[in-house]
């Protein structure tokens, strides 16, 4: 947890995202009503980087495509009104404090997730409300991936390709868990999207995220998801011990593990 946001940056992000979304509609609509378009251009540029969420393989989120768009939109604006140009900036603006303020979490390394070092016990529930403790993974190598909801369109990216290369996993005799704070029916009806028998648990009052010193106090954003408290997207593999054998901890949620990295994990715990 050490590296966090202070409260007053968390309490500011938990609000942001709706107003920022709902600041761009108005610069478009702005644009396009007063023919402004550089204006409008500007603003598209934060749409364009949601839009590229939902492309396959877009689960690193390179900002550089919208902060062009947005960029052009300001350089266009200075032919014409001194409005434009302000309103254009302001949409840029908006967009740089989205990508380099918004999207890091400012986390430092776990101990409890350091390569080498056993997994604390940890305790969940199954989405029957079964608890399920993590020693019972003991015996196969198992992916573990903490993710932070339904909500968030670059986790549901990410579970995305881990069912698509399940079958490349199970061939190295590992499962996949992935974890959540949300409530159980949200992950079911994300597990219902997949053909893959991957396991969904979920982390009651985030009781694991906080042992593994993963929480995300006020990561939750308004508007768009139920809770308060999150979690920071982390990706583990273990050993047929229990050891952790590799941890992604990403300072940025726009940038998840290529699925390959387990892939080769798993490959090397064959041959060890």
């Amino acid at each position: 947890m050490a590296g966090l946001e202070n409260d007053w940056q968390a309490k500011v992000k938990r609000v942001f995202i709706i107003p920022l979304m709902l600041a761009n509609i108005a610069f478009v609509a702005v644009g396009v009503i007063t023919g402004w378009w550089s204006v409008a251009i500007a603003a598209a540029g934060q749409f364009l980087l949601f839009a590229l969420i939902g492309i396959k393989r877009w689960r690193n989120l390179n900002a550089a495509p919208a902060l062009v768009l947005s960029a052009v939109g300001v350089a266009l604006s200075a032919s014409q009104a001194a409005g434009a140009t302000v309103l254009a900036l302001l949409a840029f603006a908006l967009l740089l404090v989205y990508v380099f303020w918004y999207s890091k979490n400012g986390r430092t390394p776990s101990p409890a997730l350091t390569v080498g070092s056993p997994l604390p016990a940890l305790s969940f529930t199954d989405l029957d409300g079964a608890t399920v403790e993590s020693s019972s993974w003991l015996g196969s190598p198992t992916i573990l991936l903490f993710y932070r909801g339904t909500w968030c369109p670059l986790c549901n990216v990410q579970v995305k390709e881990l069912a698509e290369g399940y079958r490349d996993i199970e061939s190295l005799g590992a499962r996949v868990v992935l974890v959540s704070p949300q409530p159980a029916k949200e992950s079911a009806k994300l597990a219902a999207q997949f053909d893959a028998p991957m396991t969904f648990l979920v982390d009651n009052d985030n009781a694991a995220a906080r042992t593994l010193g993963i929480q995300h106090p006020g990561g939750a954003p308004v508007g768009v998801a139920p809770e308060v408290e999150s979690v920071l997207p982390t990706a583990v593999v273990l050993d047929g011990d229990g050891t952790v054998r590799f941890a992604h901890e990403t300072d940025n949620y726009r940038f998840r593990p290529d699925p390959a990295l387990f892939l080769d994990t798993l490959r090397d715990l064959q041959t060890a």
